[in-house]
C-alpha cells in the first residue's frame, strides 16, 4: 500500500478542515456560504483570526504558529462558537473544540495488499463492545483470535463522532473525526496497522444518508442538509440542491477519500444507500464510486465499496462504464431474513414479508428475493434464473438482526445451538461473501441491544418512541430501553473461552473448507445446483467442477415435529458433520443438522 497519508494537498480549495502545513502553521478551510465572516478561535492561542471568503462560500486561511494538538472553534459572524464541520478529532465530545491532527504516522503496512473481493470473509464488530476496554487499542488484543478463526476482514460499525459515551455509531455528526470514546486518531491508525500485520483487511461503516440529532451544527454553516428530503433517523444531506448541491457532494465524497487515505482502510460499507435521496444524475453513490476508482488508480490501491441496500439492486455492482453505480459488493439481507422466517415464521424483524421455507429455497436457488434500486421501491421478484452472488454479502446475524429485537438476543437463543450451526453451514458454503457478527462464532450469550447516550431528555424519549414506531411488531416493554446504560454494558461480548467451543470449531472448520474450495474453483456460482424439499425441511447445495463434487446438505426447521433422520444420497467422504454419527454407513440427516461431503474422480 502506498503511504500517502503524510502528504495532504494543502493547496486544494476543497480540502475541508484543518491541515498542518508541515512548516509550523495550519491551513483552515470551511464551507460557510451563509456567513459574512468566519473567524478561528484557537484555545490558548490566536483568537479572532478571520478567514478569507471565496465566491463559492469556502472560507480559508493559514495561521502561523498553530500546529497539531491545537484546539479551536469557528465563530460565524456574531454567533456562538462551533466545532469544525470537517473536524479531524473532537477530544472533548461533539460540542467541544476541534483539534488539529497531524496525518503523519509510522505505518508498517507498505507491503499490505487488500484481499480480492471474492476472498473476503467479513467479521462485523462494534469497537465499544468488542472488548471490555472498548477502545481501538484494546481491539488489537483480539486480532489474533480473529486470524485463528480464519476471517479475512473486519468491518467496524461507524466510528464517526457521536454525542454521548456510547452509540451504535449511526448518529454521527463529525464525519471526519474518529470517536473520542474509543481513543485518538493515532490509536485508530495503530489498530488498522496491526490488523494489516495480522493479515486482516479493515472496512469502515460510513453513514451518508443522514446525520445524528445531537451536536449537528452543519446547517448553521450552510445548506449541508436538505429541506426537502428526510429520513426517520435524522436530517438528510442536500445532495441534489441546484445551487449548493455540488459542494455538498464534494464534502461527502471528500469524507470517503479521507477515511481511505488517512487511515489506510481497505474499503467502506455505505449505510442504507437506498436512503441517500438524490434526484440528480448521476446519483451521489455513482459519483462516490468514480472518486474511489480515481483514488485507487492514483494511489495504486484497490479499496472496495460495499453498499447496504437491504434488497438486491441489479444496478449497484454494474460497472460505471456499463451504466451502473460501480460498487464492488452489496449487502443482501434476503438470506438472513429467509433463514429467520423459516425458523420463526410467526416473528418478523423487518417490514418485508418473508415466506417460511419458500423464500429460503428461492434465495439459495436464485440469489435474492426482493429487488429495488436507488430510485425504485423494493418489490418481490419471482425468478427463473440465478444471479451471480459473488458480489453479495450474506449473513445469518448482524447488528440490525440482533439489535432490532427488544431483547437483543442471538440466533442460538432464538432457536438452538444445533440450528445455529446448521444455518452457518449454508452461510459459509454459498458463493456469496459471508459475514459474521461479533460473538456469533462462539455463540456469545451477551445481548446486543440498540443503545444511545444522548444528553437531551426529550431526544432520549424520542429515541425510545422511535424504536416502538419503527418496529411495532415487538413488545418493547419487555426489553431494556436504548437509553439505559445497561444496554451498552451488557453488549460486551466476553471471551471466546466462555462461549460454545463446539460452535467456534464448527465455524473455523467451515471457513477452512470454504477457503479450500474457493481456491480450487469448485465453490462458484457456475458450478452450483440447488435442491430443496419443503416437506422434509431439506436444502442441498451441489457443486461439481473438474472431476470434483461438494455436497452441502442441511435440514433447517423451527419446530420439528419429529427428531427422526432422513436418508440423503451423498457421494464421497463426509468431511464436516454438525452432529457427527459413529458410522457413516448408517448416516441419516436429522432436523437442524448439516453435513458436507466431498468426492473426486466423478
Amino acid at each position: 500500500m502506498t503511504d500517502i497519508s503524510t502528504e495532504p494537498n494543502v493547496e486544494s480549495p476543497l480540502t475541508f478542515g484543518s491541515i498542518p502545513t508541515g512548516t509550523g502553521a495550519t491551513r483552515f478551510s470551511v464551507w460557510a456560504p451563509w456567513a459574512k465572516q468566519v473567524r478561528v478561535n484557537v484555545i490558548g492561542g490566536p483568537e479572532g483570526f478571520e478567514l478569507t471568503a471565496a465566491d463559492n462560500g469556502i472560507h480559508t486561511g493559514t495561521i502561523d504558529g498553530v500546529g497539531p494538538g491545537a484546539r479551536y472553534f469557528y465563530r460565524l459572524d456574531d454567533g456562538p462558537q462551533r466545532p469544525d464541520p470537517a473536524s479531524r478529532f473532537q477530544p472533548e465530545g461533539v460540542h467541544g473544540p476541534s483539534e488539529v491532527i497531524d496525518p503523519a504516522f509510522p505505518w508498517t503496512d507498505r507491503e499490505w495488499q487488500t484481499p480480492d473481493r471474492d476472498d473476503l470473509i467479513i467479521y462485523e464488530l462494534h469497537v465499544g463492545t468488542f472488548t471490555q476496554g472498548g477502545t481501538y487499542l484494546s481491539t488489537i488484543d483480539r486480532l489474533q483470535e480473529l486470524k485463528d478463526l480464519g476471517v479475512t476482514a473486519i468491518e467496524l460499525m461507524p466510528i464517526a463522532a457521536c454525542a454521548g459515551r456510547w452509540n451504535w455509531g449511526y448518529d454521527g455528526v463529525a464525519l471526519f473525526a474518529p470517536s473520542n470514546a474509543y481513543g485518538t486518531p493515532d490509536d485508530f491508525r495503530q489498530l488498522v496497522d496491526a490488523a494489516h500485520a495480522a493479515g486482516l483487511a479493515v472496512f469502515l461503516d460510513v453513514v451518508y444518508n443522514h446525520l445524528g440529532p445531537e451536536g449537528n451544527y452543519l446547517n448553521e454553516f450552510g445548506p449541508y442538509l436538505s429541506d426537502r428530503h428526510h429520513t426517520v433517523w435524522g436530517d438528510a444531506p442536500n445532495f441534489d440542491d441546484l445551487e449548493h448541491g455540488d459542494i455538498v457532494r464534494q464534502f461527502f465524497i471528500a469524507n470517503a477519500i479521507h477515511w481511505l487515505r488517512e487511515y489506510h482502510l481497505d474499503g467502506l460499507r455505505v449505510d442504507a444507500i437506498h436512503c441517500m435521496t438524490d434526484l440528480r444524475d448521476p446519483h451521489i453513490a455513482a459519483e462516490m464510486s468514480d472518486a474511489v476508482a480515481r483514488r485507487n488508480r492514483e494511489d495504486q490501491s484497490r479499496a472496495i465499496l460495499i453498499a447496504e441496500s437491504n434488497v438486491y439492486d441489479p444496478e449497484m455492482t454494474v460497472p460505471r462504464n456499463r451504466g451502473g453505480i460501480g460498487f464492488d459488493a452489496m449487502w443482501c439481507d434476503d438470506f438472513l431474513h429467509s433463514v429467520f422466517a423459516t425458523l420463526r415464521p410467526d416473528e418478523q424483524l423487518t417490514d418485508r414479508d418473508y415466506r417460511p421455507k419458500t423464500d429460503l429455497a428461492q434465495v439459495l436457488r436464485h440469489g435474492y428475493v426482493f429487488e429495488g434500486t436507488l430510485r425504485r421501491s423494493r418489490v418481490r421478484k419471482e425468478l427463473t434464473k440465478r444471479v451471480t452472488t459473488h458480489d453479495l454479502v450474506y449473513s445469518i446475524q448482524n447488528h440490525d438482526f440482533i439489535g432490532n429485537h427488544p431483547l437483543g438476543i442471538r440466533l442460538h437463543q432464538l432457536a438452538s445451538h444445533e440450528t445455529h450451526r446448521a444455518a452457518a453451514a449454508l452461510l459459509m458454503m454459498t458463493p456469496a461473501i459471508p459475514m459474521v457478527f461479533m460473538g456469533e462464532e462462539f455463540a456469545s450469550d451477551n445481548p446486543f441491544r440498540f443503545f444511545v447516550d444522548f444528553g437531551d431528555a426529550d431526544l432520549r424519549d424520542a429515541v425510545v418512541q422511535g424504536r416502538r414506531r419503527e418496529y411495532p411488531q415487538h413488545d418493547w416493554d419487555a426489553g431494556v430501553l436504548p437509553t439505559d446504560p445497561s444496554a451498552f454494558h451488557a453488549a460486551k461480548i466476553g471471551e471466546r473461552g466462555d462461549g460454545n467451543r463446539v460452535t467456534w470449531q464448527w465455524y473455523r472448520d467451515l471457513i477452512d473448507l470454504r477457503k479450500t474450495h474457493r481456491q480450487s474453483g469448485l465453490l462458484r456460482d457456475v458450478n452450483l445446483q440447488v435442491q430443496s424439499d419443503a416437506e422434509r425441511d431439506l436444502y442441498v447445495l451441489r457443486y461439481a467442477h473438474a472431476g470434483q463434487s461438494l455436497v452441502v446438505a442441511v435440514r433447517l426447521c423451527g419446530n420439528p415435529t419429529s427428531s427422526d433422520g432422513i436418508e440423503v444420497p451423498l457421494a464421497g467422504q463426509i468431511v464436516l458433520d454438525s452432529r457427527p454419527s459413529e458410522s457413516q454407513s448408517d448416516f441419516r440427516l436429522h432436523p437442524n443438522h448439516a453435513v458436507i461431503a466431498f468426492a473426486t474422480d466423478l
